[in-house]
């Protein structure tokens, strides 16, 4: 009886968790449709002004790189010592 009981109550509260991620679900579908037309507009936007140059104007894109990073690869210079 008592199973009985924990299946029930189990069995509720799944078919809450998927009914309310399926409305979530719509929810986000409908608010991207909504914001689609927006996004493209910003991206064509970005994507002419790119085209443009204006984005590589600037006096730090155009400098030599001067790191030796490589692939994320980081070494702490912060307790080197010259001794």
């Amino acid at each position: 009886m008592r199973n009985l009981i924990a299946g029930f109550i189990a069995i509720v509260i799944g078919l809450f968790t998927v009914s309310f991620a399926a409305i979530m679900a719509l929810f986000i579908g409908v608010a991207a449709f909504i914001a689609k037309p927006f996004i493209q507009r910003k991206m064509a936007y970005a994507n002419s002004v790119a085209e443009q140059g204006s984005f590589d104007e600037s006096p730090l894109n155009k400098a030599a790189p001067s790191h030796n990073v490589i692939d994320g690869e980081c070494e702490d210079i912060t307790v080197k010592s010259k001794l």
